[in-house]
């Protein structure tokens, strides 16, 4: 199977307009088995996230293992073509593959934004006790007095770090009230 990966195959897989001559800029250095000696075992997702490797360099492949994912390609010689429309979803896939653990650590923070956003902040806290807290933030706070986190991140003028020190001074306040009542 690494074969597949020869220089010329890899370049030209989607551009047959290039000769052998030495790959541009946006394609990179191109692949061949001798630089995936070391891939062995992996699937093609996991090659796909080498940043030296895109997924045009892996159609040769793909269409063996995915012909009727091809056979939707609409030029004369399906064989070294690949529609706009197949091309559009690999570099789809590309992008999700490349870029999945960046994707998880924004769904992660949304996740946690989304429960903050019903954390709800209890009338007995004190803004004026958290202590690298502005004076104005303590002031527009104290003011408003809003109900959950996720309302304290919308005043105008009231900073996310502001809303996370708030958030953790909450915990802090909530933990010693609890144990204040336990010893009495």
């Amino acid at each position: 199977m690494l074969e597949k990966f020869g220089e010329a195959s890899a370049r030209n897989a989607c551009h047959p307009e290039r000769s052998e001559a030495q790959p541009n800029a946006v394609e990179g250095p191109s692949v061949s088995a001798a630089n995936l000696t070391a891939a062995v075992g992996q699937t093609l997702a996991q090659l796909l996230k080498r940043p030296e490797l895109t997924v045009e360099q892996l159609v040769p492949v793909l269409r063996e293992l995915s012909p009727q994912f091809f056979a939707r390609s609409t030029s004369a010689s399906p064989a070294v073509f690949i529609s706009s429309e197949v091309r559009n979803e690999l570099k789809s896939v590309e992008t999700e593959i490349k870029y999945e653990g960046y994707l998880l650590q924004q769904q992660r923070a949304m996740e946690r934004l989304k429960k903050s956003e019903q954390h709800a902040i209890p009338e007995w806290f004190d803004y004026g006790s958290v202590s690298g807290l502005s004076r104005e933030m303590q002031e527009k706070l104290t003011k408003v007095r809003p109900r959950t986190i996720g309302q304290a991140s919308r005043i105008p003028g009231v900073t996310p770090a502001a809303v996370s020190l708030v958030n953790v001074y909450i915990e802090i306040q909530a933990r010693r009230r609890d144990q204040a009542t336990a010893l009495s």
